[in-house]
């Protein structure tokens, strides 16, 4: 068959990585979609023209694409796997391995465990291989979601290390460096006040799960007001707004996170700690200003991350507030009029020759 249409979706995403392809063709012969989807190649899709007529499946293959991700069409997933000899649970677990999903998304979406679906399938593939038609497909179709799965795997551990929005990106144009971009953004700090002191009558394991709790915590507030989370250091939370991805609005988001922050800080002193602490107090800093952002580091080792005198600024602000205080610059207010808070008076900053000017949040 002719594989014009194939190497020149192959090429696309060679010379342009950040660009996703979607395959729209006349054929529903499963080598086609073999040649497309084989061979480790990822950010592409392969549907049948009646597609257009059915937005739902054209959509999703596009959202697949545009995430580096890979689909096939329906029908020819049923052909590649033989599911005529599947019940109807065997047809969900196909369709699920057709859009790439992992054993564990396919264990939540049946309600079952990874064991449970890793059984069914290698029982399904002995039925379909046992026919014996079709039984090369059959294994390219195994080697294609081996891939797939095995990217989004890649994918969830690279997040653990990187911003998630990095993290997207990277995997989505693996071929496209990261070059430093200039933004403003909107940097906090926190910091849990005289931790260190109180560290020096607790066990090492104390500590640690104490820090734990609370940066978990920390953490899952600047996720849910859009923030990235820069860097642990101790107890201390790094946090940027406005960076990989621009927001216009990124100084009310991190106000409004550092005042879920204390919220949530409240709530955990209320469940207690499992030792003498009662209360751990949290200081938080917020600065808005230009940054460059980008990777940076040496040694075999890079990471993510903003530099720029509004950084400097905002950890200088949270040395400042006190426990159950947000300090933030006049500039992260100005740009929040929604956010309620109270001028503090100039103050001097270490490093900086002119006064910062100063306000504390209105805690509701």
């Amino acid at each position: 068959f002719q594989l014009e249409g194939i190497d020149c979706a192959h090429a696309i995403r060679h010379d342009h990585p950040d660009t996703g392809v979607v395959v729209l063709s006349a054929h529903d012969d499963e080598e086609y979609a073999i040649a497309l989807l084989g061979g480790g190649h990822s950010g592409l899709a392969y549907l049948l023209k009646d597609r257009i007529a059915q937005g739902d499946e054209l959509v999703r293959a596009i959202h697949e694409v545009h995430a580096g991700g890979s689909a096939v069409d329906p029908v020819i997933a049923e052909r590649l796997t033989g599911s005529k000899h599947a019940d109807e649970e065997d047809r969900a677990v196909l369709d699920m391995m057709s859009k790439g999903l992992g054993y564990a998304d396919m264990a939540r979406e049946l309600g079952t465990t990874q064991e449970a679906v890793d059984r069914r399938v290698t029982e399904l593939f002995g039925r379909m291989a046992g026919d014996g038609a079709g039984a090369g497909l059959l294994g390219e179709f195994k080697r294609l979601h081996a891939a797939v799965v095995e990217q989004a795997a890649a994918r969830t551990t690279l997040a653990s290390f990187v911003p998630q929005q990095l993290a997207d990106r990277l995997a989505a144009h693996p071929e496209t460096a990261i070059e430093p971009q200039e933004l403003v953004v909107s940097v906090l700090f926190s910091d849990i006040r005289g931790f260190s002191t109180l560290a020096e009558r607790l066990s090492a394991r104390d500590v640690a799960t104490i820090v734990g709790r609370h940066l978990e915590a920390m953490a899952e507030v600047v996720l849910s007001h859009g923030g990235t989370i820069d860097k642990f250091q101790g107890d201390a939370v790094m946090a940027i707004f406005g960076a990989p991805d621009p927001v216009e609005d990124h100084a009310e988001r991190a106000l409004r996170c550092a005042l879920g922050m204390q919220q949530r800080q409240t709530e955990l002193n209320a469940l207690g700690w499992g030792t003498d602490i009662q209360t751990l107090g949290l200081g938080i800093g917020v600065n808005t200003g230009p940054v460059i952002a980008g990777t940076v580091g040496g040694g075999g080792r890079l990471e993510y991350t903003v530099v720029g005198d509004a950084v400097n600024v905002a950890q200088r602000l949270q040395s400042e507030a006190e426990a159950g205080e947000i300090v933030a610059a006049a500039s992260t207010v100005a740009a929040a009029p929604d956010v309620a808070a109270t001028s503090i008076g100039p103050r001097m900053v270490k490093g900086r020759e002119e006064p910062v000017e100063v306000f504390r949040v209105v805690i509701g």
